[in-house]
């Protein structure tokens, strides 16, 4: 019988600590999601992929932006609260956007070091959702 109360207490705390940090990850996602706005869009005419991002508090130092998944990797580092990079891209790659992730490493002086990551999407759709995480 102790063994099943001792197991029944160590669930328990984990299934708490998991629901705890999801909880977390939840007001963290929506406190930011506040804050950001990022977008990449593809522009299948003019053949680029247009990423766009703003902070409203202002309080961006520094932000690292990259497209993983390229055959040469992509990467440009901006000083400012606001961008919008314009990066050459020729089609839809054969694997779909989810395969090639845009991610940003920003550094903040309320925040610290935040990530976000999302998908390009095709000029007329929706955009893709963002995720957070703290570095």
């Amino acid at each position: 019988m102790n063994k099943k109360v001792a197991l029944a207490a160590v669930c328990t705390i984990v299934v708490l600590g998991i629901g705890i940090s999801v909880l977390q990850n939840m007001q963290i996602s929506e406190k930011y999601s506040q804050v950001f706005t990022v977008d990449a869009t593809f522009y299948p005419d003019k053949k680029i992929i247009e990423i766009t991002y703003d902070d409203s508090t202002q309080k961006t130092k520094r932000v690292v932006l990259e497209i993983l998944g390229m055959q040469t990797s992509f990467q440009k580092i901006f000083d400012s609260s606001s961008f919008v990079a314009q990066v050459p891209f020729d089609s839809v790659p054969q694997y779909g956007w989810r395969s090639m992730p845009v991610t940003l490493a920003v550094e903040h002086d309320e925040f610290g070091k935040i990530g976000i990551k999302t998908d390009v999407h095709n000029n007329g759709e929706p955009s893709s959702s963002l995720i957070f995480s703290r570095s």
